[in-house]
């Protein structure tokens, strides 16, 4: 193939997700679900070797996104979320065992039924945190709360994805062995990380010092790309170690002010080509267990109305605030997506339910107040 025959390719691929993005917006449709309907008629359109030209785009979106989540934490930050735990731990159960055992009676697969329950635990940080601020909610009392939550959920993801990352692939090893060894990683990884923590703070000092010569974004790509390749070769997952290299960058440092200011782009675009290759690459059909997708899908809505309310009690919030707090957090996204990415299997059924859930959830959302208000309507 010639290279201008390439050049057009990756032009039209990227033309097509502005268009897609830039035309749903004005329906209210978050990028994530744009680009994965743009996927979908990219299967109709594209040459099937338009993934590989744009792979290095592909295979570091989870990399940069999780070392941009990192840089929003810090060691303090993450100690002072205490009020969080319990509303979080409510989260987490009330949403991953009811899918994990369903998926597991009926598959009988503990990997399958792991990746599944990962994926559909989470609510979509990007599409929540755009609705609350596309519809002026962040002054509401619950926003916080949402917003802790989904902090809580994005450590916990980062685990989960740890694990599940390392037990894929590493064949057809007993679940328990896979776990033991997996927790075992995870300790070795945060403990190292916790004695040369100071030493990483001294180097960001350092750097900060080259912080704004033109070139400083090599070095940071370069830097993340080396350290997570080394991670996933040790068998630790390169999203943790992305996380974790976010974590040590101060935010009155220079060199968060520069990475903020010149690699937001390019993760935004890698997790763009993402969601893109996600449907363009899956094989989504209705051909799988539809009981079990029914089940899930209404088990997750479930799930998440239930434990959004209750977390919420427990957070303080009054029975009005809980109501309208559980209709805003139902959607999934871009978390779902990526535990999906780990076993081709999972695919189909995480996509349906992630583009329901972003559906139904953004709908939800909009009128949440009204039915909140309508359920329990204030005295007097």
């Amino acid at each position: 193939m010639h290279s201008y025959e390439i050049l057009l390719w990756i032009g039209l691929l990227f033309s097509l997700l502005f268009v897609f993005g830039f035309s749903l917006r004005f329906l209210k449709v978050p990028y994530i679900l744009s680009f994965m309907l743009a996927g979908l008629v990219g299967k109709e359109l594209f040459h099937e070797k338009v993934i590989e030209w744009v792979t290095f785009l592909e295979h570091s979106a989870v990399i940069f996104l999780f070392f941009f989540i990192g840089l929003e934490y810090s060691f303090e930050r993450l100690g002072a979320m205490r009020n969080i735990l319990k509303p979080g731990l409510a989260d987490l159960f009330i949403n991953f065992l009811p899918v994990f055992l369903v998926t597991f009676l009926a598959t009988k697969n503990f990997i399958f039924s792991a990746v599944v329950a990962s994926a559909l635990y989470p609510s979509s940080t990007a599409i929540t945190a755009k609705l609350l601020s596309d519809y002026k909610r962040l002054v509401f009392p619950e926003a916080e709360l949402l917003i802790g939550i989904l902090i809580f959920e994005d450590l916990i993801s980062i685990i989960l994805l740890s694990l599940l990352s390392g037990g894929i692939n590493s064949g057809q090893e007993e679940p328990t062995f896979l776990l033991l060894r997996s927790v075992l990683s995870l300790l070795v990884f945060f403990f190292a990380f916790y004695l040369l923590r100071n030493l990483a703070y001294r180097a960001v000092g350092e750097i900060d010092k080259i912080s704004e010569e033109t070139i400083f974004p090599f070095l940071i790509v370069g830097t993340l790309l080396l350290l997570c390749g080394l991670g996933e070769w040790m068998g630790v997952s390169s999203a943790l170690i992305a996380f974790m290299l976010g974590v040590i960058v101060p935010e009155d440092s220079l060199t968060y002010k520069t990475v903020e200011e010149r690699l937001a782009d390019l993760k935004e675009l890698a997790l763009g080509v993402f969601f893109f290759s996600f449907t363009y690459s899956a094989n989504i059909s209705f051909d799988q267990n539809l009981y079990l997708f029914i089940t899930l899908l209404l088990l997750s809505l479930i799930t998440k109305l239930l434990s959004t309310y209750w977390g919420a009690r427990l957070y303080g919030l009054s029975k009005r605030v809980s109501i309208r707090a559980s209709l805003s957090f139902l959607a999934r996204g871009e978390f779902s997506l990526i535990f999906a990415s780990l076993l081709p299997t999972t695919q189909a059924l995480v996509f349906l339910v992630v583009l329901i859930t972003s559906i139904l959830g953004s709908i939800a959302f909009v009128y949440a107040p009204k039915v909140a208000y309508a359920l329990a309507k204030p005295k007097g």
